[in-house]
């Protein structure tokens, strides 16, 4: 049978190798991964390859460890030709489906079709309560795929690109707010605490704001910090509150190699209101990720509902590369 379900560790190296050719569109070549973007990837399965005999003995121990990594693999005369990841999000029953590839050459014979299909299937008998994924907006193949399959459409986000190499100049933190950087172990905390505030009533079908989405599990912990080193990034978060009563209204980070190659990358959560905050945190982020990690591309992705920091992405310099419609299955 032409599909079978992914052998970890086993399968990450040829689906490494496999991915970077079934994330190139022929006819759209700027929807493609990008050399900088395959590095990281690289690299990710080179530390989780390290990392997996201490995962194996921690997934006797953690349900939600054991549902890291799943999926399906096509293959055609021995060779991988799609595949199909998912995984559970924190300890919910919420799935979400990484990744849905086919080979170019493949493509247009149902292959990606059968592959989803089973996945719903697997996450069905594994209690799973729904299952969530994204698509480039003009990927009207893929995108016509998942609505026939039921899913529906909920949200969406914008990626955004820079190839500033320059440092900007700092803008000052408006009066009435502080900032403090904020300790891996309270981050989930700070980012549910907001959240739970902020997101807006749409997305709270398909992403729900709950403590088990947020808050990773306890044998998983110790694992952020030693991936991190394995990566070599480096990564920094801040959050911003009011003096009047600290409450949070907006965090960010920035994410940067710290050899060379790769991607910077910043990220924003804002609260709608308080947008007097979005040039400030925009150009701060970018400004750290220049100087942490000169000479590369950043990426910077908003939802599409974060309107002030949407204006100000493209106010700093960036550039609108793909936008996601995110769809969600009640399973």
């Amino acid at each position: 049978m032409p599909m079978r379900p992914i052998r970890l560790p086993g399968d990450l190296s040829p689906l490494t190798d496999m991915l970077a050719e079934a994330f190139q569109y022929p006819d759209h070549p700027e929807w493609g991964i990008r050399p900088d973007e395959q590095e990281d990837i690289v690299r990710t399965v080179k530390s989780l390859r390290k990392l997996w005999p201490i995962v194996r003995v921690l997934q006797l121990f953690s349900p939600s460890l054991r549902d890291l990594m799943r999926g399906f693999v096509w293959e055609e005369d021995g060779r991988m030709v799609g595949v199909v990841f998912v995984q559970r999000d924190g300890s919910t029953n919420l799935w979400e489906i990484n990744i849905v590839g086919v080979l170019p050459e493949h493509r247009g014979k149902g292959i990606a079709r059968k592959l989803l299909t089973r996945a719903l299937e697997d996450l069905r008998k594994r209690g799973a309560k729904q299952a969530a994924l994204a698509v480039i907006d003009r990927n009207i193949p893929a995108y016509s795929l998942y609505r026939s399959l039921g899913f529906e459409h909920y949200g969406g986000t914008i990626e955004f690109e820079t190839s500033q190499r320059t440092a900007l100049e700092l803008l000052p933190l408006p009066s009435g707010y502080l900032q403090e950087p904020v300790k891996r172990s309270k981050d989930w905390r700070v980012r549910y605490e907001l959240d739970k505030r902020i997101n807006p009533p749409e997305l709270k079908k398909y992403e729900p704001v709950l403590l088990r989405r947020y808050r990773p599990p306890r044998l998983l912990r110790p694992l952020g910090p030693v991936l991190e080193f394995l990566q070599r990034r480096e990564r920094k978060a801040v959050r911003v509150f009011r003096e009047s009563d600290r409450q949070t209204v907006a965090w960010a980070r920035y994410d940067v190699p710290t050899r060379s190659g790769g991607v910077n990358s910043v990220r924003v959560a804002l609260d709608p209101e308080h947008a007097e905050l979005a040039d400030y945190l925009v150009a701060y982020h970018l400004e750290r990720a220049v100087t942490r990690g000169p000479g590369r591309r950043v990426g910077f992705m908003i939802p599409n509902w974060m309107h002030a920091v949407v204006m100000s992405a493209e106010k700093q310099g960036f550039t609108r590369r793909l936008e996601y419609h995110h769809l969600g299955l009640m399973l």
